[in-house]
């Protein structure tokens, strides 16, 4: 139950939070857990597929005029005979999960005062992927960044012809030199800059690159005691 419970939550803060290749085709095709919605609830879609640190999600929102209780009550009853069954809170989310076949399903529930507001969550989290140690590294994959830099996300997403990749790198390295890096790498990748700014005092730069029909965008942030490069590549499919 510990481990279920500890996949609720890390499930919940990385879509509630996130929402925020370099290679790749149209989207996956899959056989995705249908998510019921109360009757009198509105459910739209957030993201029909998207890849959080190389896991498969699909996410719709939620919206509904009655309390957060009744809807929960609607989930629990749903998910309570499935297998990992949990429910746990976040700060002031309610999270409901449990496991469909190779899914995990994640109901997040928060009030408001018109009602309740929420996410409805499929991730692909139990299928073979591989050993650990290759999941990991691709994470991140083909984007340059200074020795000591960390991964923290690395969400991939389709729009409408068009393929979305964000990273969010930190590391101990200044703005400026983190700019230098990425400047010297990228164009040795084949991207031409096409804007460099850099403001607030030198705590914060702002980097556009292009190559072909590719566009890259980056910022760069002193945040508390580290630095936060925040990198998001746009691509036709």
């Amino acid at each position: 139950m510990k481990r279920t419970h500890a996949t609720i939550r890390r499930l919940g803060a990385c879509v509630w939070l996130a929402l925020a290749g370099w290679a790749g085709a149209a989207a996956p095709q899959r056989d995705w857990p249908q998510v019921p919605v109360p009757g009198d609830a509105r459910a739209f879609w957030v993201a029909e597929y998207i890849e959080q640190n190389t896991v498969p999600m699909q996410i719709r929102g939620l919206e509904s005029k009655a309390p957060m209780k009744e809807v929960s009550r609607y989930y629990e009853k749903w998910l309570a005979e499935r297998p990992g069954y949990g429910v746990t809170t976040l700060g002031a989310v309610r999270i409901l999960g449990a496991r469909f076949g190779d899914y995990q399903v994640t109901v997040q529930l928060r009030d408001t005062p018109e009602g309740t507001i929420g996410r409805l969550v499929s991730a692909a989290v139990y299928e073979p992927v591989g050993d650990v140690q290759e999941r990991s590294a691709r994470i991140g994959r083909g984007f340059p960044r200074p020795a000591g830099s960390q991964v923290v996300s690395d969400t991939l997403s389709w729009d409408q012809g068009q393929r979305n990749r964000t990273i969010v790198v930190t590391n101990g390295v200044s703005v400026e030199t983190n700019a230098l890096y990425l400047r010297e790498q990228l164009l040795r990748l084949g991207w031409t800059l096409v804007q460099d700014r850099t403001i607030e005092g030198g705590q914060r730069s702002a980097l556009v690159f292009r190559r072909t029909n590719e566009e890259m965008a980056v910022t760069i942030v002193k945040r508390d005691q580290a630095y936060v490069v925040t990198a998001s590549q746009t691509s036709p499919e």
